[in-house]
């Protein structure tokens, strides 16, 4: 099963590419545990796609967030591909998670938990997209159980 689904860098449509992605894999089977799982990887992505992307660009025709989500063999893979500025999440430092929360720095905790939930991430920069691919195993029903 391979889907691609566009939608406009808007807080708004975020909801939208959730639905649209918990419907595809509940259709498929996909438990809500990895449902779940999604969802927080689109949420964090999407909205760091929109809130530091890049400004010049917000108006353009072109100026969208691409996801394709693929499963085969039990692996689920999603790839963002978004026209903002250079970003690479994966060489973000992990926030410290033993400082006091009025001491640590806004932002980082949403970037760490996808991190922490896909068993596989890579980042390019072709041209003037951002890619990052996320892989996610997904579990058959004894190792589920």
């Amino acid at each position: 099963m391979q889907m691609r689904l566009f939608i406009p860098r808007e807080h708004a449509r975020v909801d939208d590419l959730n639905a649209s992605l918990e419907a595809v894999l509940a259709n498929n089977g996909v438990s809500r545990a990895i449902q779940g799982d999604v969802r927080l990887i689109v949420e964090e992505l999407a909205s760091n796609a929109i809130e530091h992307g890049d400004p010049a660009r917000v108006d353009t025709e072109e100026h969208e967030l691409c996801v394709d989500i693929a499963i085969r063999d039990r692996l689920l893979t999603l790839e963002f591909r978004e026209s903002g500025a250079p970003f690479n999440p994966l060489e973000q430092p992990a926030p410290d998670l033993d400082a006091d929360i009025l001491d640590r720095p806004t932002g980082g905790l949403g970037l760490h938990l996808v991190r922490q939930v896909a068993e596989m991430a890579t980042y390019q920069r072709m041209g003037n997209y951002n890619i990052l691919r996320l892989s996610l195993r997904i579990p058959t029903e004894e190792e589920s159980a």
